[in-house]
């Protein structure tokens, strides 16, 4: 596996779920870089399936800037 931008990474992918180990973040927005793509599928449950054997920092994703009909985003900040 080799690492890119996050974003070249999305690029590649049209309407599917992506899985990326995190290389590189911004320290001060937490915001991902960089990272290495482990699976891409349209597929969410796959994708799910495949985050369960990972360990470390990941990233799941979808490819779009939208979500597709029928899921939500949720974010949970910690101080």
């Amino acid at each position: 596996m080799h690492s890119e931008g996050i974003e070249n990474i999305r690029k590649r992918f049209h309407h599917e779920w992506l899985l990326i180990s995190i290389d590189r973040i911004d320290e001060g927005t937490t915001t991902p870089l960089t990272g290495s793509l482990i699976a891409h599928d349209p597929d969410r449950d796959k994708i799910y399936s495949e985050e369960m054997k990972h360990s470390g920092n990941t990233l799941t994703i979808y490819s779009e800037d939208g979500l597709p009909q029928g899921y939500a985003a949720a974010f949970l900040l910690y101080d």
